[in-house]
């Protein structure tokens, strides 16, 4: 079925949560634990992931789940909620404590941080073809892990990500969003499957295209 077909049966404005480790443990497949471009690009990533919520219309609370003062200033910044993440929690337990705090009535949505060709349009997208399901998923590029997980109820929100986060997600019953053959559509769903954790992953987001704030931090370390 094309993306761009079916109808909304489920909620058409959303609860998104981002569970954000602390900056020191970010990215550490991407650059060595002591370059200082490191947590940058990691801020820079998010920074993006909070500019294309903020640009989505079926965006209508957005909150940062994270124990890192960088973290929490950048939310504040782009004028959205955090709340302190407990250190003995883990990524599945930080994004329930996220979604428990998503006013009645919006679907909830827990989204990577690391999404920096993330744009509005393409969250109004695959927010509108999560609404067609009670349950669903976007997959990452290498179709191994999880870049989103949508609910349209914190009852059926259950989310397993971690080793082979795709496989997990769809024997929970999941349905998988990013199966439609349209090169219009791919195109669209390569922004929002393509996460950052190598030089690799980074090269490839760059072909597709990163927002400003990566663009940013991806000039001033080139120059450096």
């Amino acid at each position: 079925m094309s993306i761009t077909g079916g109808l909304i049966n489920g909620p058409t404005q959303w609860a998104i949560v981002l569970p954000v480790k602390a900056l020191t443990g970010a990215k550490t497949r991407l650059l060595p634990a002591d370059d200082p471009a490191r947590p940058e690009l990691a801020l820079a990533f998010l920074r993006d992931v909070l500019s294309a919520l903020s640009d989505s219309e079926a965006v209508a609370q957005v909150t940062v789940v994270t124990d890192d003062a960088d973290v929490q200033q950048v939310a504040v910044e782009a004028n959205h909620l955090w709340a302190p993440e407990s250190p003995n929690r883990g990524l599945n337990e930080a994004a329930l404590f996220g979604a428990s705090l998503t006013p009645p009535g919006l679907g909830i949505a827990i989204v990577a941080g690391d999404l920096p060709c993330l744009t509005g349009e393409v969250m109004n997208f695959v927010l509108r073809y999560a609404g067609i399901y009670e349950r669903s998923f976007i997959a990452d590029t290498q179709g191994i892990g999880t870049t989103m997980l949508m609910s349209h109820t914190i009852a059926g929100c259950t989310p397993a990500f971690g080793t082979r986060s795709r496989a997990r997600h769809a024997a929970l019953g999941y349905v998988e969003i990013g199966l439609s053959e349209k090169p219009s559509e791919r195109h669209r769903l390569a922004r929002v499957h393509r996460d950052v954790d190598t030089q690799v992953d980074l090269w490839d987001a760059i072909r597709i295209g990163v927002g400003a704030a990566t663009e940013s931090a991806l000039q001033r370390n080139t120059k450096q």
